[in-house]
């Protein structure tokens, strides 16, 4: 699981799509803003904002691929 401490640097709604990511590497981008009460929009910056950061980054095509949690 991802630590306290990376909760505490990346926020309550980038901790709470990376830790749903490690969850379950292939969720789509639509299931993430559901289960977070998000725009698809809102998630797909935040994704754009961890993938700079160097947290995650996405294994494969956008369509059949999966994510990777590459902290934590």
């Amino acid at each position: 699981m991802l630590g306290e401490m990376l909760g505490e640097m990346l926020g309550e709604t980038r901790y709470a799509i990376l830790s749903r990511i490690q969850q379950n590497p292939e969720i789509t981008t639509v299931k993430l803003a559901q289960e977070l009460g998000l725009s698809t929009t809102a998630v797909e910056k935040q994704i754009g904002l961890l993938k700079e950061q160097g947290y995650l980054k996405r294994v494969g095509p956008a369509k059949g691929g999966h994510w990777q949690v590459v902290a934590g």
